[in-house]
């Protein structure tokens, strides 16, 4: 059951990113500061992917793998942007990539303490 739920969690996160970030004018924009937003969307899709490594039985070093999914839907996201009439900004990509990459590594750390368990096994 934790297991669809992570993965339904993945897919529902990344989803909402690319909706809100990929669509010429989103419902809900502009209820947060732009910066806030960016670290939100991607925080909760770095988060989601923690919880799928530890709901799979994944080990650590699959976290490479998730940095480099989070790496590459910030960075395309940011590109696909210029397709849908909005501007592809550096500090966007930015605050995608630390809102994802910081909120995936301090999940997967508090995920491996509630289990008991090193981070990095």
């Amino acid at each position: 059951m934790l297991l669809w739920t992570a993965r339904t969690a993945a897919l529902g996160t990344v989803g909402v990113a690319l909706y809100l970030t990929l669509s010429p004018d989103p419902t809900g924009a502009g209820l947060l500061p732009p910066w806030a937003g960016h670290l939100g969307i991607f925080a909760g899709v770095g988060a989601s992917f923690a919880l799928l490594r530890h709901a799979s039985g994944w080990a650590a070093s699959r976290l490479n793998l998730l940095t480099l999914a989070v790496v590459a839907l910030s960075a395309t996201t940011e590109v696909g942007q210029s397709f849908t009439g909005r501007d592809p900004d550096l500090i966007d990509l930015t605050l995608d990539l630390t809102g994802g990459l910081s909120a995936m590594f301090a999940s997967d750390a508090l995920l491996a303490r509630l289990r008991g368990r090193p981070a990095r096994d």
